[in-house]
């Protein structure tokens, strides 16, 4: 293993954690996004013609929930988001500290004197 093999297992194990966030990201922000639109569309159909017509309370009430489902989809977004960069740097960090154990191994160092994973995970 040399230097080259290191920085591709590093870019490939990069590559495969934030592609597989980047689809749980994603099919997160479409499926919440499609229930907030909704509940958008169905609190103003209600106001336009229904039984929020003339209840400004009701109305109120139905839009702080809506504000705040959209704050909750928000930061679930954020963690989703973190947690794939949490993931990312310790993909980075196991490809690296592979590569590291293989040269040290291979130029005679003791394999059990180096734990399995990085000494420091997030």
């Amino acid at each position: 293993m040399n230097s080259q093999d290191i920085l591709g297992n590093m870019v490939a194990a990069l590559k495969g954690e934030l592609g597989q966030g980047y689809s749980v990201i994603s099919n997160f922000v479409q499926s919440q996004g499609n229930l907030l639109a909704r509940q958008a569309e169905n609190i103003a159909t209600s106001r336009a013609t229904g039984s929020l017509k003339n209840d400004d309370e009701l109305f109120a009430f139905f839009l702080q929930g809506l504000q705040q489902n959209a704050e909750n989809a928000a930061k679930s977004v954020v963690m989703l988001s973190a947690l794939t960069i949490e993931q990312a740097w310790n993909a980075i960090a196991g490809a690296l500290w592979g590569g590291v154990r293989a040269i040290l191994t291979g130029a005679g160092f003791p394999a059990n004197r180096l734990p399995e994973t990085p000494p420091i995970n997030l």
